[in-house]
């Protein structure tokens, strides 16, 4: 049972949401399948006591049908009939998040119905959310206008025709069309921006068309003061000018301002342009960015931005480590890494938390521990193999164990060439790093001639893997 599409699909599920899918399945109002709602309940348990693994559709069978001899083709309508409530269910519970949605919709229901007397009550409730409701993001405005537009539906001719009736205030064209611009102009950003994302990292030959006039009315009052378009539109400013870095902190400082009115996927969105931005500074050489990509990893964690269902990936994990470690934050770091652990998938837990804890002491200089903590992680991921034996080639280099240094030259070599999953290109980045780790090794260090040259071929040489390393250790021989 575990690789059915509805078993994938509820296991995926946090244990609260599960047990609400099995109260919305026993519901009449949403099913009135018995054997459906028994079925959830066999699925669920064993969803819960780890036993989904050995479940078989047979042992399914036998609890929601008894005695009733295996029939392959009713089980899977079963299975089909499932996986339909649950997609009901993901509607549902989308729905019920969505207050404005859900009062416009009471507007509609009333408005078809004539029920004139809840008219009042829902009108209140619509006032209260235009002042009030936390998630202002672009669908905000598409809530609005809708809710706007219901609004100036439900006046009645009785109401126009009453003496105290003011034309001007009842006539709320202007509130109608003003959020459809603001929805409009901000989702066409955001649309725009995501395409700019792409393009960058492939050859997309894709074009929007109006994104002349949108860009244009993005910049002018009453367009430049609605968050969600003020923070596209200098998004796509930092997309189109990278080099201008008035742009990107103008967008860090709206972020800081509006973040908290988006919701959790869209600031995730925001985020990730952010930091994409600031790595990619880095790559350039820009070493002032190290800093700003420490913050913005430390904002991300504060407002659990980077936590998506109470987990984190290995990959920004290791990312977050190594930002705090590049600006020296060691107290940080040693504390994100023992702190946040607990959100790593177990089974990718003990490699990233011993490998960035091996970090950790590298920064600090304490080799002996590093080698320690480099003991505990496992070779068998490609992307560890690499990054292990890089820091123990330092590591040993820098405790003057040349001897272990040697054999571990001369196993890393043999593994970097018949490891097929490598290109040509990091391949031989690699052999760099053993070339001219080799080379300190063997050097005289008195030879003032030959450490100059070593260090202008490192310097020279395009790809050499822990190249602000090597040329530090070639400096070093040099002041000898």
């Amino acid at each position: 049972m575990k690789d059915r599409k509805i078993s994938i699909a509820l296991s995926s599920l946090n244990i609260y949401e599960l047990n609400s899918f099995i109260k919305f399945v026993q519901s009449p109002y949403f099913n009135v399948n018995q054997l459906i709602a028994q079925f959830t309940l066999v699925i669920s348990e064993a969803i819960k006591n780890g036993n989904l693994p050995i479940l078989t559709p047979q042992d399914v069978w036998k609890q929601v049908y008894n005695n009733e001899p295996y029939n392959n083709q009713k089980f899977l309508k079963l299975n089909s009939d499932l996986t339909k409530l649950l997609e009901t269910f993901l509607a549902q519970k989308e729905f019920e998040s969505s207050e404005s949605l859900i009062t416009n919709l009471k507007l509609e229901g009333a408005k078809k119905r004539n029920l004139e007397n809840l008219y009042s009550g829902i009108i209140s409730e619509a006032e209260r959310l235009n002042k009030s409701e936390y998630n202002q993001s672009a669908y905000y405005y598409l809530t609005k206008y809708l809710i706007e537009k219901n609004l100036f539906r439900l006046k009645t001719e009785n109401e126009k025709k009453n003496e105290k009736f003011e034309i001007t205030s009842a006539l709320n064209i202007k509130a109608i069309t003003d959020n459809l611009d603001y929805f409009y102009i901000a989702d066409k950003l955001r649309q725009y921006c995501t395409l700019l994302s792409w393009k960058k990292m492939y050859k997309i030959e894709i074009e929007m068309d109006n994104m002349d006039y949108i860009i244009q009315m993005a910049n002018r009052p009453p367009f430049n003061s609605i968050p969600p378009i003020s923070i596209y539109y200098k998004m796509f400013l930092t997309y189109q000018d990278e080099g201008n870095l008035t742009n990107y902190h103008e967008l860090r400082q709206l972020t800081k301002t509006f973040m908290h009115i988006f919701p959790i996927d869209e600031q995730r969105e925001i985020y990730s342009t952010i930091l994409g931005y600031c790595i990619n500074k880095i790559n350039k050489n820009q070493s002032d960015f190290f800093r700003e990509t420490f913050e913005v990893y430390k904002d991300g964690i504060s407002e659990n931005i980077l936590l998506v269902d109470h987990s984190i990936s290995v990959t920004t994990f290791r990312n977050i480590a190594i930002a705090a470690l590049r600006v020296e934050e060691f107290s940080w770091a040693e504390s994100f890494i023992h702190d946040y652990a607990k959100y790593v998938d177990e089974k990718y837990r003990v490699n990233a938390v011993e490998f960035s804890l091996a970090r950790l002491e590298f920064y600090r200089k304490n080799y002996g521990k590093v080698l320690e903590h480099m003991y505990k992680v496992s070779y068998e991921d490609v992307w560890y193999n690499l990054n292990t034996k890089t820091l123990q080639i330092a590591s040993y280099y820098e405790l003057d164990e040349f001897d272990a240094l040697e054999s571990l030259l001369q196993s890393f070599k043999m593994y970097i060439r018949r490891e097929k999953s490598l290109s040509t290109d990091r391949k031989t980045h690699y052999l760099h790093l053993i070339k001219f780790t080799s080379a300190l090794m063997k050097i005289n260090h008195r030879d003032q001639q030959k450490l100059l040259k070593l260090k202008s071929e490192i310097e020279t040489t395009q790809g050499v893997v822990s190249k602000p390393w090597l040329i530090e250790k070639v400096d070093q021989l040099i002041k000898k």
